[in-house]
């Protein structure tokens, strides 16, 4: 990736311990995402786009490998360290409603972050939460209603709001849309593109919504089963992604046709992800990818480059 880092995540896993099994959540990722530039996440459910974004905001512990931000490897820094850093490092939660404090209200929630890190005054602290309020299109008397009085288009606003009142450098957008009609969805993708280019912010933006992170990302990321089995700029791999894995997501997307004529059948993607306790031998995704033969299934592909800034694992990268 071009420009200069702000996070540098290399060779990262993370495994929990499931009984007497272990369960591989994230497996030996690597990538380096640039100032002011957004990295979308994209996989299904259970691939480890959420635990991968809490490892790179060092919520998360990982079992090896190391996390590089702003210059800073974040295992190597005290537990005080660390926390003045969580400044510059904000998350952005699915849930609205799960993250707030619904005994709060929403002036509290947003001004809770600020308390937290002793910066101002109660007048210093309220001023700066009904500002950012205004900001992210709410308005000042929104600050003495309750999160569970908002619509759910508001409350992620609110989450915004308090995502930024400490103006980080780095925010991990974790299923921020999820829960949001597709209306409100557009709305809050511009907000977040706005606020992006006024504050020069880096995104990890982690959805399903293949849409979203296409309109959002400068780079994008496919994660199956732990891994990134694909990275490129988002425009390259959009117009020539090259992991089967990546194109069964893209020919799974329901595309709405310009005629009835024009329609064309729907593709699901075939089978199941196989359980992370279990990992397959070999290409993790062998076992429902159509171009399978014996050495995926025994050996394990390393990454190839198919042009300077996008690289696929896969044994047939740049064949197919």
């Amino acid at each position: 990736m071009s420009g200069e880092p702000l996070l540098r995540v290399s060779g990262v896993s993370k495994s929990f311990r499931v009984g007497r099994q272990r369960l591989h959540a994230v497996r030996n990722v690597s990538f380096v995402l640039p100032a002011g530039q957004t990295l979308g996440l994209v996989g299904e459910s259970g691939s480890g786009k959420s635990t991968l974004g809490r490892l790179a905001l060092a919520l998360l512990k990982s079992d090896s490998g190391s996390v590089e931000f702003d210059g800073n490897q974040l295992s190597s820094l005290s537990d005080r360290q660390l926390r003045a850093k969580r400044k510059d490092m904000q998350l952005i939660f699915q849930n609205p409603l799960g993250a707030l404090n619904e005994r709060s209200t929403v002036g509290r929630n947003v001004m809770d972050p600020l308390t937290v890190h002793g910066m101002g005054d109660l007048e210093e602290k309220t001023k700066r939460v009904h500002r950012m309020l205004e900001r992210v299109g709410l308005q000042r008397t929104h600050a003495d209603a309750y999160p569970f009085e908002l619509s759910g288009g508001q409350q992620q606003r609110v989450m915004i709001a308090r995502a930024l009142i400490l103006e980080p450098k780095l925010v991990v957008c974790d299923e921020a849309l999820s829960a949001l009609d597709v209306s409100v969805q557009a709305q809050i993708l511009d907000l977040l593109l706005q606020l992006q280019r006024e504050r020069h912010l880096s995104y990890v933006f982690i959805a399903h919504n293949l849409t979203a992170v296409s309109y959002i990302s400068d780079w994008i990321g496919v994660m199956y089963l732990g891994e990134i089995v694909e990275l490129a700029p988002a425009d390259e791999l959009l117009e020539s992604p090259s992991h089967p894995y990546t194109k069964a997501l893209f020919d799974s997307v329901l595309d709405i046709p310009e005629s009835k004529e024009a329609r064309s059948e729907l593709e699901a993607l075939p089978g199941e992800i196989p359980s992370p306790i279990d990992l397959p031998s070999g290409c993790s995704f062998h076992t429902r990818c159509p171009l399978a033969v014996e050495k995926c299934r025994t050996l394990r592909p390393i990454d190839r480059m198919v042009s300077p800034s996008h690289r696929v694992a896969c044994h047939f990268a740049g064949e197919v």
